[in-house]
């Protein structure tokens, strides 16, 4: 009974149904996308806070890496441990194509 209503109908109830499907189906992924963009809104925020986090630690690494190359730390440290500046005579060169030695204190190429 229902399918021979349907016929008699005429094209314009299946147009009407395939528009009205159309809309369920743009909808469906209305709510996808906006559900998507606003997942992806908050991992964009928790990213931010770790860059900052991260650059502020990276920050704190800098100076803790100056703080301790500082010559004023280091030179102390190597004379307890028995280390000094080398003499002239044992300071040697090395050429630019890294083979050739000179010494630097006798002056000879």
């Amino acid at each position: 009974m229902l399918n021979s209503r349907l016929r008699k109908s005429g094209p314009w109830f299946q147009v009407l149904l395939a528009l009205a499907l159309g809309v369920i189906a743009a909808s469906g992924g209305l709510v996808y996308v906006r559900t998507r963009l606003t997942s992806l809104r908050y991992e964009l925020g928790r990213r931010v806070a770790q860059e900052h986090s991260l650059s502020l630690e990276v920050e704190r690494l800098r100076v803790e890496a100056a703080a301790l190359a500082a010559p004023e730390r280091i030179e102390p440290r190597a004379r307890t441990l028995g280390l000094t500046y080398p003499r002239p005579e044992q300071v040697v060169a090395l050429g630019a194509d890294g083979h050739t030695l000179s010494h630097v204190a006798a002056g000879k190429p």
